[in-house]
C-alpha cells in the first residue's frame, strides 16, 4: 500500500496504509521513534461524550494486560479530534479473512482457537471486562514457525460504542449474527455469558464454514430474532467427514443455550471439555490396527469423563526388587535336592535291612565269641538306632536289648540271643528297657 503523509490526527505516527473499516477505520502506521509497525484504530468525530467516557475506562484497563492471546494496547487518545488507540501489529489477518481463504477450520486447529480464546477470556473477564463483540474479524491470527497458528483478542469495548450507533445496514449485519440472545432481549443484563455465546457461534463456524442463524435478504429481522431467541441451533455438520469429538459437541450445545443464567460461563469448564476434546481427537487419530481402518462409529466412542483438573501426573514409584522369576527356579532345585536324599536314605535302609538279615541268619547258626560280639554288637546298635528313629511306634524288645548290650559292653561278654522275641505290649516294653539282661 502506498504511504501515506504523516497529518495532525496521528502525531508521532506515519501512516502507511488502510487495513479495513466498518463503524471505525483501522490503519497500518509505523511508530516514528521506534519504528514499531502498529494498527490504529480511530473512531468518527460524531462519538458521543459518554461512549468515550465508558470506552476510556475499560482501554486504560486493558493497556495494563500483557497476554499472549490478547492484542495489547500500547497508547489510547480519546481527547483528540479524531479519537483513536494504538495496538500491537499481527501480521496474520483476523479470522475472518481465514474463514474466507479456508472455508473453514479442521478440529485440532478449532480446538485451539478455542482453548486460546479461553486463555483471553481469562485475562479480560479476571479484570470485570466484557467483550461483547466476539467474532472473527476481533480475533486475529499469525502464524507460528511450527506452522501453528496463533489467536488473539483484540477490540475491546467497542460493542458498546457501536451500540450508540450501529444501523441495520452494512457490515453490522455482520455482529447480529454473533450476538447472544440477551443482546436482542434485554441488553442490560449482558454479562460475562454473552461473550462465551459469541464464541460458541465462531467455534461453530469455524468447523462447519456457516453459523447457526444467518440474516439473508429473504428473512427479515423478526424471523432472524425470533430464531435466536427460540430456535434450537442446528445440528453440527463437520465437511470432509472429519470427525467429531464427543465432548466437542457438547461444548458448543452448552454455549449457545438460549438463556445466560443456564449457559456454560466459568471459564474452568471450558478449559476442561476443551482438553478432552483434544484428548478424544488424538485418540480417534491413532488407529489401533494399521491393517485395518477404525470405523467411525468405534472412533466415535467418547472416553471416559473424568474431569481433566482431577487429573494429576502420578508421582514415581520406587520399585521394590523382586524375585518373581527366582522363586520357581528354586523351588524346583530344592525339590530335586531333598529328592535325591530321600532316594539315599532308602538306598541305605534297604542295605542296612538286608545285612541285618544277613547277620540275624548267621548268628542262628555260629556262636560269636565275645570279642565278635562287642563287634556286632557295637553295629548293630547303630543299625537299630536308625531304625528305631524311623519306626517309633512299634517298639521291639530285641532292639532295646541291644542299646542295653552296647552301654554295658564293657561289664559282659554273655552273648544276646539273636533270635527274635515276640513283640510285646508297651508297658512289657518300658519294664524291659529298664532291666539288665542276665
Amino acid at each position: 500500500m502506498p504511504t501515506v503523509s504523516v497529518n495532525t490526527h496521528f502525531p508521532g505516527y506515519e501512516i502507511i496504509g488502510e487495513l479495513g473499516r466498518s463503524n471505525a477505520r483501522v490503519l497500518k502506521a509505523r511508530h516514528l521513534a521506534t519504528g514499531d509497525l502498529v494498527a490504529i484504530k480511530h473512531f468518527a468525530l460524531n462519538t458521543d461524550a459518554e461512549t468515550l467516557r465508558r470506552f476510556r475506562l475499560e482501554s486504560q484497563l486493558m493497556t495494563d494486560i500483557r497476554h499472549p492471546n490478547v492484542v495489547r494496547v500500547r497508547e489510547v487518545q480519546l481527547d483528540m479530534p479524531m479519537p483513536f488507540i494504538v495496538m500491537d501489529w499481527i501480521e496474520g489477518g483476523n479470522l475472518r479473512s481465514l474463514l474466507t481463504e479456508r472455508e473453514y477450520l479442521d478440529v485440532p486447529a478449532s480446538i485451539r482457537l478455542g482453548q486460546q480464546m479461553a486463555e483471553a477470556f481469562k485475562a479480560i473477564h479476571s479484570r470485570g471486562i466484557i467483550h461483547r463483540d466476539i467474532k472473527p474479524e476481533n480475533i486475529l491470527f499469525r502464524v507460528l514457525p511450527s506452522e501453528e497458528i496463533h489467536f488473539l483478542l483484540t477490540d475491546f469495548g467497542v460493542a458498546r460504542l457501536r451500540e450508540q450507533t450501529q444501523t441495520m445496514t452494512g457490515q453490522s449485519l455482520m455482529t447480529y449474527e454473533y450476538a447472544s440472545p440477551e443482546q436482542f432481549d434485554n441488553p442490560r443484563s449482558v454479562d460475562v455469558a454473552t461473550d462465551y455465546y459469541s464464541l460458541g457461534v465462531v467455534l461453530y463456524e469455524s468447523l462447519s464454514g456457516r453459523v447457526p442463524f444467518a440474516m439473508t435478504d429473504s428473512a427479515g429481522m423478526a424471523t432472524f430474532m425470533g430464531q435466536v431467541l427460540r430456535t434450537p441451533p442446528p445440528d453440527l455438520q463437520l465437511p470432509s467427514g472429519q470427525y467429531l469429538p464427543p465432548s466437542l459437541n457438547t461444548l458448543l450445545d452448552w454455549m449457545l443455550v438460549k438463556n445466560p443464567a443456564e449457559r456454560l460461563s466459568d471459564v474452568t469448564e471450558l478449559v476442561l471439555l476443551l482438553g478432552q476434546a483434544n484428548v478424544e481427537q488424538l485418540q480417534a487419530s491413532r488407529p489401533s490396527d494399521r491393517r485395518a481402518p477404525v470405523s467411525s462409529r468405534t472412533m466415535a466412542a467418547p472416553v471416559s469423563a473424568t474431569p481433566i483438573s482431577t487429573l494429576q501426573t502420578p508421582r514415581p514409584v520406587q520399585v521394590q526388587p523382586t524375585y518373581e522369576d527366582e522363586p520357581a527356579n528354586s523351588l524346583t532345585k530344592w525339590n530335586l535336592g531333598l529328592a535325591a536324599l530321600l532316594v539315599a536314605l532308602l538306598i541305605g535302609l534297604a542295605v542296612i535291612y538286608t545285612y541285618r538279615q544277613k547277620e540275624n541268619k548267621a548268628s542262628s547258626t555260629i556262636l560269636p565269641d565275645s570279642t565278635s560280639m562287642r563287634t556286632d554288637s557295637s553295629t548293630t546298635s547303630e543299625v537299630t538306632e536308625d531304625t528305631t528313629s524311623t519306626s517309633s511306634d512299634y517298639p521291639n524288645e530285641s532292639t532295646n536289648d541291644w542299646n542295653e548290650t552296647e552301654d554295658n559292653s564293657e561289664t559282659t561278654t554273655e552273648p544276646v540271643p539273636a533270635t527274635p522275641t515276640p513283640v510285646p505290649d508297651s508297658s512289657s516294653a518300658v519294664e524291659d528297657t529298664t532291666r539288665i539282661p542276665n
